[in-house]
């Protein structure tokens, strides 16, 4: 029954916990892809934990070499990824509007009808003038400001004031040639707002005051290029966002001075009739066509675009992670500049209304308290204006992956980075133009912040040019990433995050989670996803490439096979094998997980007098190959340990039993033996008995197997029968049907004299050496198990490994692996109990004789805690090697706490064995 029970546990919760392991591997062991194809000497090297920034823009793979992927056997999708350039953008021309209604006037009613617009509201609903000006102007203060924040500190980028007078505007007719004409102007006496240049000044309207704020600094964005039809097949229903891109025109209908003057035709006054929504130019919304075109507009006129400009056909991300604050204080001052009140003062942040390349409304504020009346004109209050962008400046001085180097392994297998600074990138400079040609730009009203650049800086010699792009449409970057997974996360490229979270400062204190956030230049360490996707011929006109040239950075491919890793992976390593074949470095990438990397940044932060400091240590999700192999060999590597280490408890409490079990039928065996049984049939007569707990026991086996069906139910099921089977011929051999000796005492020569408790309990364990044996194995095996259980509870985790795919399928099976071993400690403890009792009627028989020879309490106590203490010693040894061996095969990080558990094992076991009782 014990084998039994043993058996049926200890195979239900090892063969459940196989199961779940199983699952949970096999669920997440596959990515989107499982080979990333690198160029020639970029490949693999001896460490499998890879940084997620592969795109380096360096290139190095052709699309013959492409096509050749493509076209061997067993490739269902071979998608191409490349860093195309990087792109300067200018938020220009902040404004702070006033509300200023004058009210319905000729003017309005004529650009009414000029521009056919018949849904404005009629003009006897329009309300009487409104204004948050007073009629007599009054001095004013405006104070701007531009904080930034990387997630941990707060940069002010500038504070810039400027003073002036502001009123209410007024009609005024005014004589023209010809007749008379209706103006908005200013009161008198106002001298409007003035920022440093290259701000423009403070000038009326018929519904607002505006007022031109300082500029905000650059920023840099990123762009990467793709194949559109076969990212969308990697991705799957995620990848929908690069439909737009899959039917943009071929090279040859890219003509930018072509497709620009086409939208300036069909730009007419009716184009808003319904509102901006339906203002729709060959398919092409209003927000994607309307920054093209003034783009196109500007570029003209600054006369930067050529026969040979491309349009760049883009896909751009939706919002930004870049934090910055724009505000605006308003006080209202007396003639010596003194505040008389607080106006107010309102704020906008960058936030998810930012769209690269494609924001076709200007950076506005309002002035506190005011109403925008724009809405009176239906769609004529659409305009299509300069917006946050200028035409984009277009490099290939772009930066490639950061440079990291790696520490020693941890004994999780993980490895700490320290990123490597590669120099200083100045931001927050305003750029080199100008409202007035006769002057230069004032750059007195900010103090250039300077972000370190931990990436490298690449610079391709092709002259191409000017590009000018049209944005076809939006994507997520954060549902990008969740399409990728996160257990088996594998990035997809410029375009797929991998945020940063600072956990400990310069000084190596802990602090709580902080996400940074990316720099305004694109250039540090925290990398937001790429401004925008492009395809290959717009990474081509951007940067003056040919077909033939090695412009692809990367290739991630899907082998065409069903199933996990394990299932998939003979398909998979010929694909990479083929692969390899052209010349090209492989990274099997199946059976991948992230894993949370520890990067030590240094010189992160310039402070105004030059000092420099580090940041600290942050992590960030990378890549560990081969995961899924070290997880699923870990984890059942320690459920086979604990099942085996169970059954051999079972087995020794088994040939305990038998011993136990023989010993009592002595009696029957020395009667049969005198009614003239011979001793052959004395044994067969005691063997069938056995033979058919046998036959229950293959029973059980038989059904526990054709329920598991798995080679360590079979293999736990032949070494239970083979335990049972040998205990049983062991037993009929003990089995000898002599009668007993006399019992009458020795002669005293023959017996040594002993007069101390601890020469006692020598001669009893010298005298009894099976029982004592069997004793100091049974605790032996107890210390084993304890240390088994520490080990599981303790360091189980580490042992699993550092990864994400390892931490949940610890959580699906660490608590059936502190079953099986609690289960062991169990079955060890019995045991001990089981050969404690061999001779405890014999102990109790030699303590009643002891004690009326006079010995007291306090020397029978002495005695037993003698014998135990000899067997918890010769035991030690056999416990602490137990829980070193199986530690290795469980947790191997932690011999010491198995050790440590063992031995305590041991002398609770030696303080429950001397407890006072009677």
């Amino acid at each position: 029954m014990v084998l039994v029970a043993a058996m049926l546990l200890s195979v239900f919760i090892q063969d459940r916990a196989q199961s779940s392991l199983g699952q949970v591997v096999d669920t997440n062991s596959r990515g989107l892809y499982d080979i990333l194809v690198l160029p020639e000497g970029k490949g693999p090297d001896a460490d499998t934990l890879k940084q997620p920034d592969y795109v380096s823009g360096t290139g190095g793979i052709t699309q013959e070499q492409l096509g050749q992927i493509r076209g061997l056997a067993d490739v269902g999708v071979a998608a191409p990824i490349s860093l195309v350039s990087k792109v300067v953008q200018d938020i220009e021309f902040p404004q702070l509007k006033a509300t200023d209604y004058v009210g319905y006037n000729e003017n309005i009613e004529g650009y009414l009808e000029q521009q056919n617009i018949t849904d404005a509201v009629p003009a006897s609903e329009w309300p009487e003038p409104d204004s948050v000006l007073s009629e007599e102007p009054k001095n004013y203060r405006i104070t701007a400001k531009a904080v930034t924040s990387n997630g941990v500190s707060d940069t002010v980028l500038f504070e810039t004031g400027a003073e002036g007078s502001l009123g209410q505007a007024k009609l005024e007719e005014l004589k023209v040639p010809g007749g008379s004409s209706l103006r908005t102007v200013a009161p008198e006496g106002e001298t409007g707002i003035k920022f440093p240049d290259p701000a423009g000044g403070s000038v009326h309207g018929d519904f607002d005051l505006t007022i031109a704020l300082p500029m905000l600094p650059q920023i840099t964005e990123t762009v990467v290029a793709v194949d559109p039809a076969a990212e969308q097949a990697l991705l799957g229903e995620a990848g929908g966002f690069l439909a737009p891109l899959a039917k943009a025109p071929a090279p040859s209908g890219r003509s930018a001075m072509e497709l620009g003057d086409k939208f300036s035709q069909q730009m007419t006054p009716g184009l808003f009739a319904e509102g901006a929504d339906s203002a729709e130019i060959d398919g092409h919304p209003f927000r994607f066509w309307s920054p093209f075109l003034t783009q196109y507009r500007s570029a003209m006129e600054a006369g930067t675009l050529t026969e040979d400009s491309k349009v760049i056909p883009l896909v751009v991300r939706s919002g930004t992670d870049l934090d910055l604050t724009y505000s605006v204080d308003i006080e209202e001052i007396d003639d010596a500049g003194n505040t008389v009140a607080e106006v107010g003062t309102v704020s906008k942040e960058l936030g998810e209304g930012y769209l690269p390349f494609a924001s076709s409304k200007p950076f506005q504020l309002r002035w506190p308290g005011g109403e925008d009346y724009n809405y009176l004109l239906g769609s004529g209050g659409v305009q299509v204006v300069a917006g946050l962008h200028q035409p984009a400046e277009w490099t290939t001085d772009f930066l490639s992956t950061p440079e990291y180097v790696a520490g020693e392994a941890n004994p999780d297998g993980s490895v700490d980075q320290t990123v490597t600074p590669q120099g200083w990138v100045t931001v927050n400079e305003l750029p080199e133009k100008t409202l007035q040609w006769q002057l230069e730009p004032d750059q007195s009203q900010r103090e250039p912040v300077n972000e370190q650049s931990y990436r490298t800086s690449l610079d391709d010699p092709a002259d191409a040019a000017a590009p000018l792009p049209f944005v076809y449409g939006t994507f997520d970057a954060n549902a990008v990433r969740e399409a990728a997974g996160d257990v088996n996360y594998l990035p997809l490229g410029g375009y797929d995050p991998a945020p940063v979270t600072l956990t400990e400062d310069a000084e190596g204190n802990d602090v709580e989670d902080t996400a940074l956030k990316p720099g305004l230049s694109g250039a540090g360490l925290a990398v937001q996803s790429a401004g925008a996707i492009t395809d290959f011929n717009g990474l081509a006109a951007v940067r003056g490439t040919s077909d033939t040239d090695p412009v692809i950075d990367a290739v991630r491919v899907r082998v065409d096979a069903a199933g996990s890793w394990a299932d998939a992976a003979p398909n998979i390593d010929a694909v990479a094998a083929a692969i390899g074949d052209l010349g090209l470095d492989v990274q099997v990438v199946a059976g991948s997980a992230r894993e949370e990397v520890s990067i030590y940044v240094p010189e992160y932060h310039q402070e105004a007098d030059g000092t420099v400091t580090d940041l600290g240590t942050v992590s960030q999700s990378w890549v560990r190959q081969g995961a899924a192999s070290a997880v699923q060999s870990s984890l059942g590597q320690a459920s086979s340990a604990l099942l085996f280490l169970t059954l051999g408890g079972a087995a020794l409490l088994t040939a305990a039993s038998t011993v136990a079990f023989t010993r009592s039928r002595r009696t029957e065996a020395v009667t049969l033996r005198a009614m003239g049984w011979t001793r052959p049939r004395i044994r067969s007569w005691f063997l069938a008995e056995l033979l058919v707990g046998a036959a229950a026991l293959l029973a059980v086996a038989v059904v526990v197997n054709a329920f598991s069906r798995t080679l360590t139910t079979l293999v736990v099921s032949g070494v239970v029968l083979i335990v049972y089977v040998a205990a049983s011929f062991i037993s009929a051999a003990l089995l000898k049907p002599v009668p007993p000796a006399g019992d009458a005492p020795s002669s005293s020569s023959t017996v040594s004299m002993i007069d101390t408790p601890l020469k006692f309990a020598l001669r009893q364990v010298n005298t009894n050496r099976f029982n004592a044996g069997a004793v100091v194995v049974g605790v032996g095996v107890l210390g084993a198990a304890a240390g088994a259980l520490a080990a599981v509870i303790l360091d189980l985790p580490r042992a699993a490994g550092s990864t994400a795919l390892g931490s949940l399928a610890l959580s699906q099976t660490g608590g059936v692996n502190i079953a099986l071993a609690v289960l062991g400690v169990v079955t060890a403890l019995v045991l001990t109990l089981m050969t404690g009792r061999f001779d405890l009627a014999r102990k109790r028989e030699q303590w009643d004789i002891l004690e009326a020879m006079g010995w007291t309490p306090t020397l029978l106590l002495s005695l037993r805690r003698s014998e135990a203490g000899l067997l918890a010693v010769m035991a030690l040894p056999l416990a602490v090697l137990g829980a070193v061996g199986v530690s290795l095969a469980v947790a191997p990080h932690a011999a010491l706490r198995a050790v440590a558990a063992g031995v305590l094992a041991v002398i609770l076991w030696f303080i429950l064995m001397t407890r006072t009782r009677k």
